[in-house]
């Protein structure tokens, strides 16, 4: 590690992030989250309390064992992770000649259509403010 410069691991979570995203956005369509599992800091941003800690870790441990075709068998996802890190550690050290994280890829079910994502994506920023959305908000 250098001075101002980020850690491997940050580059290695990118591409399972999708995962964290998926479990949160369960638990705001089951309405599990309630306003006594957050703290409102003096900079009106909001934190969690350890009750709402506990409901996202135990969301995000249950996205991590559901299973995905990975190599021709159903492994969970943490385990593909393992995997995937194992592959770029040869990777770095030059004992294998590529590595992919493409593979596996998870499939959702949609219930939106491309023009109704392509209005959402069209949308000005001003017209973002003028709906009480912050610069953010659906663009991460």
């Amino acid at each position: 590690m250098n001075t101002g410069k980020n850690s491997l691991a940050y580059d290695l979570q990118e591409p399972f992030r999708f995962l964290v995203d998926f479990a949160v956005l369960s638990l705001i369509e089951r309405d599990c989250m309630e306003n006594k599992d957050f703290i409102r800091t003096e900079n009106y941003s909001l934190r969690l309390r350890p009750t709402g800690a506990k409901k996202l870790t135990e969301e995000i441990n249950l996205w991590f064992n559901k299973r995905v075709i990975y190599k021709g068998n159903m492994s969970m996802w943490s385990y593909v992770m393992f995997l995937k890190t194992r592959e770029l550690a040869q990777y770095l050290v030059g004992k294998r000649q590529e590595t992919n994280f493409v593979e596996p890829q998870y499939e959702t079910k949609r219930q939106d259509t491309s023009d109704i994502r392509q209005k959402i994506l069209s949308i000005s920023y001003s017209d973002w403010k003028k709906l009480g959305f912050s610069k953010g908000t659906l663009h991460s």
